[in-house]
């Protein structure tokens, strides 16, 4: 987890799994943002060279080809999108300088490479947001080696601006390792934003990495609304606690940022998982839905619901996506097996669908 002193390094295969889920979102968030707002900003806090050193691109030109490269780009209508790479090595500076000179940038694109620490450029960009006003729709990729360089105070001031979102990366392995090290509390406060990461000192290993999971993702919960956290794993040596975090105030943000995680198959031995819940951690290339109902029966029991309730409950409190593992995944076997009933109040239904309006029992 130690920075590399090279300005390119080699191309991990966790950090390729984290950069196709996030093109995939950005994909999905940039044409919605969109059409809600004519100017966008997306931000990479750890940018890097742009490149690795086997030649494969690196999060700024992916988060750039996630427009530059979208099939509905010319639908999308006049918006202005503000790209900013933040990166505080000088030498990587000038390798992302010189990679995104080749780039051919449209002039509603506006790309400006920063350097510094994340911590004190966001720190003065928010601050430079008179008081009163709303930030453009933000999006905000915090990937740093280590742990020291972000804080979660700058995360929840992104988050208190409505459609601004995060996707933090946290080693919570590596922090796990050092959490009974006095020298790293200063960087642990800055990280959580107190103390009360102190609670998995009393805990080792796995255990220990769960309390301090559990604490930032309350803590993100807390300033976004909404957030959810995810694992990789690699192989068989079992799940990594490499952890991505996200956070948002948009309940179309969170479904959208689901469906990117179930839409990245498997890559080189790598697995993903919603470690939300460490009761209900779903594996996304082996999904049982039986889960899922199970999980809507535990919370509507055998009172009546409606499929909106269901659909608001799949997607803000289990691992699944309401449009993709709702209806025919999970309600029609049930419905079959007679172990649901549905009806609509105003139509007549054939069994197994269900459109807006319809209710539901279990029996």
């Amino acid at each position: 987890m130690a920075k590399p002193d090279a300005v390119l390094w080699d191309y991990a295969p966790h950090t390729e799994a984290k950069h196709r889920i996030l093109k995939r979102y950005l994909q999905a968030w940039v044409p919605i943002m969109a059409s809600q707002s004519r100017v966008l900003n997306i931000i990479d806090g750890f940018a890097g060279p742009g490149r690795y050193e086997g030649g494969d691109p690196g999060s700024p030109l992916i988060m750039l080809d996630a427009y530059l490269g979208h099939r509905d780009r010319q639908a999308m209508g006049p918006v202005k999108i503000n790209y900013d790479f933040i990166e505080i090595d000088a030498r990587r500076v000038v390798h992302l300088e010189g990679e995104l000179a080749a780039i051919a940038i449209p002039g509603n694109v506006s790309v400006t490479v920063t350097r510094g620490a994340f911590d004190e450029v966001m720190d003065h960009w928010l601050s430079s947001v008179p008081k009163g006003r709303q930030l453009a729709p933000t999006f905000a990729f915090i990937d740093p080696f280590g742990y020291t360089g972000h804080t979660l105070n700058l995360s929840s001031r992104i988050l208190e601006f409505p459609r601004c979102e995060v996707l933090v990366y946290v080693p919570l392995p590596f922090i796990a390792r050092f959490i009974h090290d006095p020298a790293v509390e200063p960087a642990l406060n800055n990280l959580f934003g107190d103390d009360s990461w102190k609670a998995a000192s009393e805990h080792r290993g796995k255990a220990a990495e769960r309390v301090l999971h559990d604490i930032f993702l309350a803590k993100l919960e807390a300033a976004a609304g909404l957030a959810r956290s995810f694992q990789i794993a690699a192989g068989d040596r079992g799940w990594s606690g490499s952890t991505l975090f996200f956070g948002t105030g948009n309940l179309v943000g969170l479904r959208k940022f689901k469906e990117a995680m179930w839409a990245v198959d498997p890559l080189g031995g790598l697995r993903f998982a919603d470690s939300t819940n460490p009761h209900q951690m779903v594996v996304f290339d082996e999904p049982d839905f039986r889960e899922l109902e199970a999980a809507l029966h535990s919370r509507f029991g055998t009172d009546e619901f409606s499929v909106e309730d269901a659909e608001n409950f799949v997607d803000l409190r289990t691992a699944f996506v309401a449009t993709k593992h709702l209806r025919t995944k999970t309600l029609r076997p049930a419905e079959v097996a007679g172990r649901l009933t549905a009806f609509h109040p105003h139509k007549s239904l054939r069994r197994g669908t269900y459109p807006a309006g319809t209710l539901l029992r279990f029996t």
